[in-house]
């Protein structure tokens, strides 16, 4: 609820802040979730430190701080779901809650997994999209190890095992029998009085009721069923008088039967008869507070008939009255029947219903079809000044500005690429002018990809026409680059990005696009399907569009092969790269990315995936050796570059899990060249666990790759911590 409220705030909260940034109740409530994530120990943490055992209001002061940090983790996730907060956010939330530090103690990581737990279940499902696949897995894959840690407690453990089943059962919860746990049995008789009509009083402190003799079935259905038996034995009136005197003469036989062998003390409680005046009577009937006897809308009988009921109802008119015995040919007193009471509703307030319904303005089709009459104008005069106004003026509520965008880009797939640049100056100008928020803009732009798929049949060449208007987005600075990847991640509506990217390059040119791109940090390889998300099938798809301008190293990848397969020794392949490349990309990922995957493509060409070997199998002896060999060989050349740059070694430990996967795990390799790589000491120690700790989307195959070696990198982390509690003893 209090998310579906910052919904509506951030759509229809005034913004203070000068600009174009977001507005600023959305600034205000990033800034605060942030806050109370970054902090959602502290409270906690201040309980940890104390000595002793705590109070009992220590101990609900505990308790209350960490309701209250799973709370925020499950607010937090709930904003995600309304779009509120970016999906890239949750998934950094998720990254540090899963982050393994050396040292931590137990507890912090039991509060952290009890946050991931929880705003899995909240957001979950909204983040396992085919996009962020491959970081879902490598979440889940750390959950299996960790559920498997006897140091946590068993609560958190049981916790992480509820969702791992959850997502494993695609986001469907499991259907409990008892939504809120055991009930007791007062609960279930409350329950079937709301879902049956029926409530069967409990019995009294001396026990249930007792009878020796029969008891009327009418009775009973008198007693239980007070209004169901009135309207059916006392409506038919050529049937009532009889009914009246044989339940009559059998309520007074029951009687006798009931009282004769009884006790003296329980003949006394019969005196009066089955149901009557006695002090001690057994009465089927149920108490007057029983909630059977309770209208759902208490009704008021009027004054007259107040004479006609027995004493004990005159006080309590609202409560319905099971028939009671009379003597034969005496006339029966006609039911008295339920009725709800009249609902009045006065004048004024039907009038003012009339003129809210009268007041309530245009309906969201109506807004629409207003905007989409601006957008054809437009199209028709090629006047953008005139559309500016015309939008102005029509006051588009902010709750519908981002179907309205919807509504404009949704018209220009159908136009022209005239029509389509008109259409892209209008957004621009109403982006500029503050008259659409740029968050709606980008609303409004990312319904249109969703429902681009349902397009194509309308519109064949949708996607084409789609990159024209995003690259007039990126062009006019409606959108950033990096804002129009975001929805793209995960190969969504291949190749669309590729087509803006060749659209900005007609509108920007070379220097500009090159310069655009590099200040977007835009990662290619994620917006490629999943079976394409290599740097080989990257650089050919950048060629045939012409783009590989904008990946330099890429094609100095083709060039370092080339010239090692040329002249395969070590100093001339070290000599080609410090006269053929500037200096300035000796650190750069991407360079240390292509000499780790050319030099690995190199020797396990000349050793373990030699002519016909088959990867399925382990390699010979002497493959494995000339493999070590070659490596061994061209060792200085990567200390050249990788030397005391830990960041840089775990760029070459993903070139080698990225060069695995795209071979298809050859068996044993990868766990062979982690070895021969630490014992070379050309990667270190800390360059794997962190790459083992590291949650990334940039390199496929993660989830493999750390199976097959894990039991290696657990031995290594263990290794080394004995290393460091012996020189602290030293």
């Amino acid at each position: 609820m209090y998310a579906q409220l910052c919904k509506r705030l951030s759509e229809e909260a005034p913004n203070f802040d000068p600009g174009e940034g977001p507005c600023t109740f959305n600034r205000l409530l990033l800034s605060k979730c942030k806050d109370e994530f970054e902090c959602r120990r502290n409270a906690s943490e201040a309980w940890d430190g104390k000595e002793g055992e705590l109070t009992p209001e220590q101990e609900e002061q505990r308790a209350n701080a960490r309701r209250k940090m799973v709370g925020n983790i499950r607010f937090i996730g709930e904003l995600g779901k309304l779009e509120i907060i970016q999906e890239s956010i949750l998934h950094r939330c998720i990254q540090q809650l899963l982050e393994k530090r050396r040292r931590r103690p137990v507890a912090d990581l039991a509060e952290d997994l009890e946050c991931l737990c929880q705003i899995m279940k909240t957001c979950g499902k909204v983040l396992d999209k085919p996009k962020a696949k491959n970081l879902m897995d490598q979440y889940f894959e750390r959950k299996v190890q960790l559920k498997s840690n006897t140091e946590l407690p068993s609560r958190i453990r049981f916790m992480l095992q509820d969702v791992i089943e959850l997502r494993a059962a695609s986001w469907v919860p499991r259907k409990i029998a008892q939504s809120d746990g055991p009930r007791t049995i007062q609960e279930v008789r409350e329950e079937a009085a709301r879902d049956l009509g029926v409530y069967i009083p409990p019995p009294t402190s001396q026990g249930p009721p007792r009878s020796s003799g029969l008891i009327s079935p009418l009775a009973a259905l008198g007693s239980f069923f007070p209004t169901f038996y009135q309207n059916k034995h006392f409506s038919n009136q050529s049937y009532n008088r009889q009914q009246q005197n044989n339940q009559y003469n059998q309520q007074q036989n029951y009687n006798s039967i009931a009282t004769k062998d009884l006790p003296p003390r329980f003949k006394k409680m019969f005196s009066g008869g089955l149901g009557g005046p006695g002090d001690g009577e057994v009465s089927l009937r149920p108490a007057p507070t029983s909630m059977m006897l309770k209208p759902k809308t208490p009704g008021v009988l009027p004054q007259s008939a107040l004479g006609a009921l027995p004493q004990g109802h005159q006080d309590h008119p609202a409560l319905p009255l099971a028939p009671q015995p009379q003597p034969p040919n005496q006339k029966p007193t006609p039911p008295l029947l339920h009725k709800e009471p009249p609902i009045l509703i006065k004048q004024a307030s039907m009038d003012k219903s009339k003129s809210n319904k009268r007041d309530r303005g245009p309906s969201r089709d109506e807004w629409l079809k207003r905007v989409k009459s601006v957008v054809e104008d437009l199209i028709k005069e090629q006047n953008v000044e005139d559309a500016v106004d015309n939008y102005r003026n029509l006051k588009v509520p902010e709750r519908l500005t981002a179907d309205a965008v919807h509504t404009i880009i949704t018209y220009l797939l159908e136009q022209n690429e005239s029509g389509r640049e008109y259409g892209s100056q209008l957004l621009e100008r109403l982006r500029s002018d503050n008259i659409i928020n740029p968050d709606r803009l980008f609303d409004g732009v990312k319904q249109v990809l969703g429902q681009l798929d349902y397009l194509v049949t309308d519109i064949p060449r949708v996607k084409s026409h789609m990159a024209s208007i995003l690259g007039y987005a990126v062009a006019y600075n409606i959108l950033t680059l990096s804002e129009v990847a975001e929805p793209l991640e995960g190969g969504q509506h291949f190749p669309l990005f590729l087509l803006t990217l060749q659209g900005l390059h007609k509108l920007m040119g070379k220097v500009k696009l090159t310069q655009t791109f590099n200040d977007s940090k835009v990662n290619l390889l994620n917006l490629l399907p999943e079976a394409d998300r290599t740097k080989e099938k990257l650089a050919d798809l950048l060629e045939d569009r012409h783009l590989s301008f904008l990946f330099p190293l890429l094609r100095i990848q083709a060039e370092l092969l080339k010239t090692l397969m040329g002249d395969p020794t070590p100093q001339s392949f070290y000599k080609y790269i410090k006269d053929n490349l500037d200096s300035t990309h000796y650190t750069a990922p991407g360079f240390i990315n292509a000499l780790m995957t050319v030099l690995v493509k190199y020797i396990t060409q000349e050793s373990t995936l030699a002519g016909n070997a088959d990867p399925t199998q382990i390699p010979e002896k002497s493959s494995t050796e000339k493999e070590k060999e070659l490596l061994n060989k061209f060792k200085p050349v990567l200390q050249a570059f990788l030397h005391d740059h830990v960041h840089l070694q775990v760029t070459a430990v993903y070139a080698l899990q990225v060069y695995t996967y795209t071979n298809n795990f050859p068996k044993g390799m990868l766990l062979r060249w982690f070895v021969n790589l630490y014992n070379l000491e050309i990667i270190e120690e800390d360059a794997f666990l962190k790459w083992k700790e590291d949650l990334s989307d940039d390199y496929p195959g993660k989830g493999k790759a750390l199976f097959q070696v894990n039991q290696w990198l657990t031995w290594l982390e263990e290794t080394e911590e004995d290393d460091e509690e012996e020189d602290g003893d030293a």
